[in-house]
């Protein structure tokens, strides 16, 4: 049963970004779940520690709650760098699975959470653009309440 995004709580997010020009850096930051009747909220604030200093990516997913059964669902978010992405969810097994394109088409991205325990996933993602990466992420979520 994963826990993620299906139960309210805040979580702690550690491990690596890399941008386009193939820089890694390391970034911690947290993200919280909160359900609201009809919305799910996903609300991140991350920290980047890049050579020029710190930089902080804040994003704000708003999700159509799954519906009873259903093993997938859709998602909005609001970048200030990429503009309003949309995207979708989908359940498969122990990984939650997601997609999505921004407005103008201009930007795509992926990403995946696999479960390892209730209170820890693995999440692997990337955006890209029509001239290639803007940035991929290998990350560690861990739940702190």
């Amino acid at each position: 049963m994963h826990t993620f995004l299906f139960e309210e709580g805040l979580w702690a997010a550690s491990g690596e970004y890399v941008d386009e020009a193939m820089h890694r850096a390391a970034l911690d930051g947290e993200t919280r779940v909160t359900h609201r009747p009809g919305e799910w909220l996903n609300e991140g604030r991350m920290r980047i520690a890049l050579a020029g200093g710190p930089v902080i990516i804040e994003n704000r997913y708003r999700i159509v709650p799954f519906a009873g059964g259903a093993d997938f669902t859709s998602w909005e978010s609001d970048n200030p760098a990429l503009g309003t992405l949309r995207g979708h969810f989908i359940v498969v097994g122990n990984a939650i699975l997601s997609a999505c394109t921004s407005l103008d088409r201009r930007c795509t991205g992926m990403e995946f959470l696999l479960q390892e325990t209730p209170g820890r996933y693995l999440n692997r993602g990337a955006l890209f653009s029509p001239e290639g990466r803007i940035s991929s992420w290998s990350v560690i979520l861990e739940r702190k309440d």
